[in-house]
């Protein structure tokens, strides 16, 4: 702590980079010419920044890093060929591109895509990047707004008499627009003879509402970027136009990095960069950027190397880095399988001597899955490459060690350290504490028993950081932090190896063992100490010559589990002395030179055979403790040997932590220290009594201490309530401390994450009296427990927190569980499949039991939060992958992918949900498979959002249909075949909760009136090993409108607020059958009946004619047309003539859902008059059968319901009609008033017209016009699409396009987004997009102009 009055002399800089407590400062020191050289990092992690302050040059001057690759395929960009006119082409926007003339191009072939930015860039830079467009944009648009508002103004005070000359208006707004500024001007505002002020009036108030609707309703989606790509006649080279103008003229094509050291600026006020990669012979473009900042940290803490500032250097300022992109930009930064394996075949592809991971996730079994096992296999066992993970930052309870590194063989698992030099330089703490593991480091052992956590490392540094966000430096801390010191410390070695020991083999194991053996013991679980990088190399010096270094040792307990170390946890393991069989087989590095395919002289295969027989050790067994008993020796070969092994934990203390090992010593060697060690981890819980409660006593705590007790969970407790008490007695005495409440249990094949509880308590900062009274601090927190599993108590004064302090802590536990079948348990035990009843059922019963102690304030209560919809993939495709970057490492043949489509439909706007497979999600490191992912698109195609392996709610805003695309990624298509009619399950949250009738008794689920106090329960008590009835009411269930029979209603069966929930399913039963409507019997009728004869001629007839009808729709030729036509007016009824006139409207207007005026539509001139005829024919025979249609809207006898049917088919016809004329007149009065507006001159308000040569409409037309669309809106919904398309022209002829525009927003805001809709979307926009151009807000156009190809992709976006 410093001087009050007098500062230090010096900052602590050598603890803003760790390196002092490794011994590896003192190593560079010593060693100068071993600082790294010679040695390439792999970096496995969100990419680093190319901007990075200590991440541009080597200790020698060479590139720091040898490349940049995304990994995951979320910066791709797919090309498609077009051609070049005069140094111009359309890039996939649409936009035109200008090209630079000085490009070399000699094949004359460009390629072209598109990136949206927002895919690009970590969360921070998006939202500064959008935040600053949408500044500008909403200038722009709001100085639009206040010029339409003050014409306004002006117009009502006109009309007011408040002013003399509108011109004024000129002197209130202006509009500025992309190119410049333009006044309003007088004319501007001048109405024509035509218009009424009425018109202009409305028009005006038109454009402000969609003004509002539109500034509303603008989302920035970012900008698509155009990219342009060729062939130099040497490499690949790319332009990209980041600042959306279109201009390339002047602009740089950059190749890929690893040949040219390329680096282009993405966001220049951001400082944010990127490099390229070309994949697929050109046909990718790879645009690589980083994910966060976490990479950039991890390696300036490795690697960093700052020529003018070396005591900032990292650990290895001499190694060069492989930048390797594993985090995805569109799941988060998450880790995808695609980036794990495309990651593990770049570090082979660029001979990567050492790879940091500082990257994980917990898994449900340790030491398995594909990608482990392939890392373990090839990149370390086969590749040679030193692998060092994180373990994970999950502590301080045991076995929260995640994965890879916490619990996979293969990878070094590095625990986080703080020492004296980062609390004085990094923490500002005034008085330290002793050097200690962080309080959050995750800890071993593994769920199967081995260590966990290989070693510690400083887990804290300040260091490199990206320049995007403004820090040269920054504090991180973490394993994320330790991992890469620890793997700086590898380099070290293997570039000191690699210099003093020429040639000879150095495998991934010997460094391992090197690194272990000699580390610094700091009292940590089995053993794990602190990296000492000197003493590791004079480790390696000394056993250069010794062969057993060079391998690794597999171990494995003959266990019910396949465990590699003994790990007694529950009760009834250390009820008893235990017996063991335990095998150990070495483990010996290959070389890609021995497979079969390399090996054409067989002499790297004898070699390695050659090694392995003559391989021998002659072990010497020690146990550490007692209670552990061993043979004294083990002759063990190539092929391994076994042992037995006894473990008697009857007479350990119970509710406390007991760790031992068995060491393997060389018999020629035993001061090298155990060449193997097996660890032996007993956790014996306490009892718990009658009273269900447990009392762990008065715990004592000095800074960083850490306490654990152990508890044998009873079977039926579902809940568990951890009291801490404490005095202020101890509080007034000492500082006020952070403490870390962690409580965990294990369940097999099951993420440690599901029975966890890590709390926060703060213990001496509230609850204590003034004076020091005797007031007393009480915190109670709550977790769900399985029964019958041993459950930790940890508790631990956060690492930085000063003083002593003392805490009474208790653990209570309750529970009600079902006593009878089915998903239920016998005698109390464990519940993990839940609840499900039948909704065929009238009544579920299911009986509870209290097995643990009387339980209170029982209340059950049933909530369905959601419905379970199962999905059938509508298509399924094999094929394999691209062999450059998706192979398998093993076997160097390509990857199969599975791609699943389903349809999804939502039914409401803003609706949630979760997808779920359980086969393959919620699984990375553990999966058999090489990926899992999944997107969702919109009926437009348009990329909406993805989930991997960790599926979570969603969001879907538009109600309407998706398409669900799931892709699964394996070796084998044999195996992916199995998975191709795999369900998907869609969780859809409810727009309201359904609450199910609970009742004790059977009679009270069917009437009010029976005497509940004759009930055999009436709630609110059950006594412990009581068993009571609840009825469910099924019958009643009030199914939403969302699920289907056979859905599931899924939510929470609550018994108490004092026990757990139980997870309950509802399945939906078949709909009611609901009776037909009586209908009285007509009247007899007194015509002579038909005979069956005549009824056939009838009928046939008919039908006869009603293909003829539809002839006239179908029919490509005219004259045909006409001629059926002609006869079959001929003898028709005004009701037969009716159907046959609309039949030939509607061929005349075959595509009703295209604008009018649109070559689409085929409406010309003539036929458009026509059309308006035949119409008039239409409306005249069916308005008034239409009409009747309201008399018989409670039809009864049968002749009413068939007068009913006619009129609703006049009705159709009617407004089928009103609709073709309409369009019609929509078509005639657009071809004399249309003009495309210039999209290139500045926004102004036009409401009454240009100063062009239009001639208007004919007023007749326009008024007949509007004569039918007013009935046209009598008739049909005014939201209607064909009703929007048909009438919003008619406010197009009165020069009212805003007026025109507001039905067109509204319906695009609310239609669902469907194929079956699709041309109709693309006639609103278009329509939309028109209406604006004549409108002439050039700013709305182009920005609807930016996102239309982000709206409406031409394909699927690749997973």
């Amino acid at each position: 702590m410093a001087n009050k009055t007098t500062p230090r002399q010096e900052f602590p800089t050598h603890g803003l980079m760790p390196r002092g407590e490794t011994q590896a400062a003192e190593f560079v020191r010593k060693y100068p010419q071993y600082d790294g050289r010679g040695v390439v990092a792999a970096v496995l992690d969100t990419g680093i920044d190319p901007g990075a302050k200590g991440l541009q040059v080597t200790s020698e001057g060479k590139r720091k890093v040898v490349d940049y690759i995304d990994c995951t395929g979320s910066g791709d960009v797919e090309l498609s060929d077009v051609c070049a006119e005069e140094l111009t082409l359309k890039g996939a926007s649409g936009r035109t591109l200008r090209l630079n003339a000085e490009w070399k191009n000699p094949t004359g072939e460009w390629r072209v895509g598109a990136k949206r930015l927002s895919r690009l860039l970590p969360g921070e830079v998006w939202m500064s990047v959008s935040a600053e467009r949408s500044q500008r944009f909403r200038k722009n648009a709001q100085q639009l707004t206040d010029a339409v508002l003050a014409k306004k103004g002006a117009v009502q005070d006109k009309d007011q008499g408040k002013v003399s000359e509108v011109s004024k208006v000129s002197e209130v707004s202006k509009v500025s627009e992309v190119s410049k500024a333009s006044e309003i001007s007088a004319k501007s505002i001048k109405t024509k003879d035509s218009d009424t002020s009425k018109n202009l009036t409305e028009e005006l108030d038109a454009q402000v509402d969609v003004l509002k609707t539109l500034n509303g309703a603008y989302a920035d989606l970012g900008p698509l970027l155009d990219c342009v790509v060729f062939h130099d006649g040497e490499q690949w080279r790319a332009a990209i136009d980041v600042d959306e103008s279109g201009d390339l003229s002047a602009a740089a094509a950059l190749g890929a990095y690893k040949h040219t050291s390329d680096v282009g600026e993405l966001c220049k006020r951001q400082l944010f960069y990127y490099t390229l990669n070309f994949y697929d012979e050109g046909r990718t473009l790879s645009i690589v950027t980083c994910a966060g900042s976490h990479s950039t940290h991890v390696a300036g803490i490795l690697a960093a190397h700052h020529p003018e500032e070396p005591q900032n250097d990292g650990v290895a300022p001499g190694a060069q880095l492989l930048s390797l992109m594993i985090g995805d930009h569109r799941v988060g930064s998450m880790e995808t399988g695609v980036g794990l394996t495309r990651a593990v075949n770049a570090i082979v592809e660029y001979g990567a001597d050492v790879a940091n991971m500082s990257y994980g996730e917990p898994s449900s079994s340790p030491n398995v899955g594909q990608w482990v096992q392939t890392v373990a296999q090839e990149v370390v066992r086969r590749h040679g490459c030193v692998f060092v993970s994180s373990a994970g930052n999950e502590g301080p309870a045991l076995s929260s060690t995640g994965s890879p590194g916490g619990t996979s063989d293969g990878f070094i698992g590095v625990g986080a350290h703080v020492g004296y030099d980062q609390m004085l330089a990094e923490y500002a703490m005034y008085e330290t504490v002793g050097d200690t593991v962080f309080t959050w480091s995750s800890r071993g052992p593994t769920p199967d028993g081995d260590r966990g956590v290989d070693v510690y490392a400083p887990g804290s540094a300040i260091t490199s950081f990206p320049a995007y966000c403004k820090e040269r430096l920054c504090l991180r801390n973490g394993t994320s932090m330790s991992s890469p010191n620890l793997c700086g410390v590898a380099a070290l070695l293997v570039s000191a190896w690699k210099q003093e020991m020429g040639g000879a083999s150095l495998s991934p194991y010997r460094v391992k063992n090197a690194i272990v053996s000699t580390a610094k013991p700091i009292g940590e679980l089995h053993g794990a100490g602190m990296v000492q990088t000197d003493s590791a190399w004079q480790f390696l010096k000394r056993y250069a010559a010794r062969a057993a270094e060079q391998v690794s040792w597999r171990t494995h307990v003959d266990d019910s589990r396949r465990a590699r170390g003994i790990y007694l946890r529950n009760a009834e393991e250390s009820a008893h002395a235990r017996f063991f069989n335990v095998s150990v087989v070495p483990v010996f590095p290959t070389s890609e030179k021995a497979r079969l395919e390399h090996d054409s002289d067989g002499e790297s295969g004898r070699l390695e055979s050659q090694t392995q027989f003559d391989f021998e050790q002659r072990l010497l067994l020690v146990a550490t403790e007692s209670w552990v008993s061993v043979p004294d020796a083990l002759y063990v070969a190539s092929q391994g040997n076994k042992f037995a092994a006894r473990v008697d934990a009857t007479k350990l203390q119970a509710g406390r932590l007991h760790t031992a090992s068995i060491d393997a010593y060389d018999s020629t060697d035993v001061d090298r220290g155990p060449v193997f060690s097996i660890p032996v981890t007993v956790t014996k819980p306490l009892h718990v009594d009658a009273s269900a409660c447990v009392d762990l006593g008065t715990l004592q705590f000095r800074p960083t201490e850490i306490v654990r007790r152990f508890v044998a969970v009873p079977p039926g407790a579902t809940r568990a309530h951890i009291v801490l008490r404490a005095s202020n007695a101890a509080a007034l005495e000492s500082s006020p401390a952070l403490f870390y409440l962690h409580c965990m249990q294990l369940e097999p094949a099951t993420r440690f994450r599901k029975f966890f509880m890590r709390e926060r308590v703060s213990i001496g900062h509230k609850s204590y009296g003034a004076g020091g009274g005797s007031a007393e601090q009480k915190e109670t927190k709550t977790m769900d427990v399985i029964g019958g599993a041993t459950l930790e108590v940890c508790l631990a004064q956060f690492w930085n927190q000063l003083g002593a302090h003392d805490i009474d802590v208790r653990v209570e536990f309750n529970g009600i569980v079902p006593a009878n079948g089915g998903g239920a348990l016998a005698e109390g035990g464990p519940l993990r499949a839940g609840i499900t009843v039948h909704g065929s059922n009238a009544v579920a019963r299911l009986d509870f039991i209290a097995p643990v102690r009387p339980e209170y304030d029982v209340s059950p209560s049933i909530v369905l939060t959601k419905a379970r919809k199962t999905l059938r993939p509508h298509e399924a495709v094999i094929s394999p992958l691209g062999a450059e970057r998706d192979t398998h490492l093993a076997t160097g043949s390509a990857l199969y992918k599975l791609e699943l489509d389903y349809r999804l439909e939502t039914t409401r706007e803003e609706t949630q949900l979760c997808l779920h497979m359980p086969a393959v999600d919620t699984q990375i490191y553990e999966n058999w498979a090489d990926n899992f992912a999944l997107a969702i698109f919109d009926a437009n195609k348009r990329y909406l959002i993805s989930q991997i392996s960790y599926t979570s709610p969603l969001l879907i805003k538009q109600c309407g249909e998706s398409l669900v695309r799931v892709q699964i990624r394996h070796r084998s298509a044999k195996d992916l075949e199995a998975l191709k009619d795999i369900p998907l399950l869609v969780d859809v949250v409810l727009k309201s909760s359904i609450r199910l009738t609970t009742k004790f008794d059977m009679a009270s689920i069917f009437t009010s009136t029976v005497n509940s106090s004759a009930a055999v329960y009436r709630g609110g008590f059950i006594a412990k090993g009581s068993r009571i009835p609840l009825f469910i009411d099924t019958i009643g269930a009030a199914v939403p409108s969302e699920a289907a029979p056979g859905d599931v209603l899924v939510g929470k069966l609550t018994m108490s607020r004092h026990t757990a929930d139980f997870d309950f399913e509802y399945v939906v039963p078949a709909k009611s059958i609901k009776k037909p409507e009586e209908s009285t019997p007509a009247a007899p009728k007194t015509d002579k009946p038909e005979s069956k004869e005549e009824q056939d001629q009838r009928e046939m007839n008919e039908a006869l004619r009603r293909v003829r009808v539809d002839w006239v729709k179908k029919s490509r030729d005219d004259g045909v047309r006409t001629r059926l036509v002609t006869d079959l007016l001929a003898n028709s009824n005004d009701e037969q003539r009716a159907e046959v006139l609309a039949a030939q409207l509607s061929a005349l207007d075959a595509t009703s859902s295209a604008l009018p005026w649109s070559e689409a539509a085929c409406l010309t001139a003539a036929s458009a008059r026509r059309a308006v005829g035949i119409a008039d024919s239409v409306i005249e025979l069916t308005r008034t059968q239409a009409l009747t249609a309201r008399l018989y809207e409670k039809a009864q006898t049968d002749d009413e319901k068939t007068l009913k049917k006619q009129a609703e088919l006049a009705r159709t016809q009617l407004i089928a009609a009103l609709t073709t004329k309409c369009r019609a007149l929509a078509a005639l009065t657009h071809g004399s008033v249309s003009a495309t507006a210039s999209e290139t001159c500045a926004d102004y308000v036009e409401v009454d017209g240009s100063d062009n040569d239009e001639t208007d409409a004919s007023e007749q037309t326009v008024q007949e016009y509007e004569r039918a669309a007013a009935e046209l809106r009598q008739w049909a919904a005014a939201d209607d699409v064909s009703v929007v398309i048909a009438t919003a022209p008619l406010h197009m002829a009165r020069h009212q396009y805003a007026r025109a525009l507001q039905p067109v927003l509204a319906w695009l805001a609310k239609a669902p987004m469907k194929p079956a809709n699709a041309a109709e979307r693309r006639s609103m926009v278009e329509l939309r997009n028109q209406l604006l151009a004549k409108l002439q807000w050039t700013i709305w156009s182009a920005h609807f102009r930016a996102i239309a190809p982000i709206e409406s992709p031409a394909t699927y976006e690749r997973l």
